[in-house]
């Protein structure tokens, strides 16, 4: 029985052995897939953060690409409303232009059928009517709240005191020079007739 059991202990050892070199193989094994779904999964990660760094580069880029969008879209709004305020000056600039022709052509139209017996009255209306009609469009260019509206306002009527003494004025000197250029004339008349006849 003794013998026996030898047998069957180095059977036993045997098996262990084989046993052993097996589950050696078997951990290998398992060790390099372990270690090949390690690197499989570190490659994974890695190409993970890659692809999060794109995805945050495009992202970044998207809100940008939207934030120029929008201030593309409200700096073509700004245009668009200068535009229409350029565009509501221009009509606004024309139909004054249409009011001023049609202004002229109606005081051009007066003037040829009136009859004229004071020309230098009607050239000092009409010369007054246009001045006015300049000073007041220079006026109203000048903003309202503006700090020189009030200065062209003393400029304008001390202009208009001035033109009216200069004309007062003229008109005085005149009258008083007009008898004597008058009797000047007749006498120099006298005088060069006299001439002549001595001669």
């Amino acid at each position: 029985m003794a013998d026996n059991l030898i047998p069957k202990a180095a059977a036993n050892v045997q098996h262990e052995k084989l046993k052993r070199r097996e589950l050696l193989a078997l951990l290998r094994d398992v060790t390099e897939q372990r270690d090949k779904l390690l690197s499989q999964f570190e490659a994974m990660a890695h190409q993970v953060d890659e692809s999060t760094e794109q995805i945050d580069e495009a992202m970044v880029e998207a809100r940008l690409d939207a934030k120029r969008a929008e201030d593309s879209e409200h700096h073509a709004e700004q245009e668009i409303a200068h535009a229409n305020e350029l565009s509501h000056q221009l009509d606004e600039e024309r139909r004054k232009s249409a009011e001023i022709a049609a202004e002229f052509a109606r005081f051009r139209d007066t003037m040829e059928r009136a009859p004229v017996e004071d020309p230098w009255g009607v050239l000092w209306r009409a010369v007054s009517q246009i001045v006015s009609d300049w000073v007041a469009w220079v006026r109203a260019k000048i903003p309202s709240d503006s700090a020189f509206l009030p200065w062209f306002d003393r400029a304008v009527e001390l202009a208009k005191t001035a033109l009216c003494l200069a004309l007062k004025w003229g008109k005085a000197l005149f009258e008083w020079t007009k008898p004597r250029v008058i009797d000047l004339c007749k006498w120099l008349k006298s005088k060069f007739a006299r001439r002549r006849n001595k001669e």
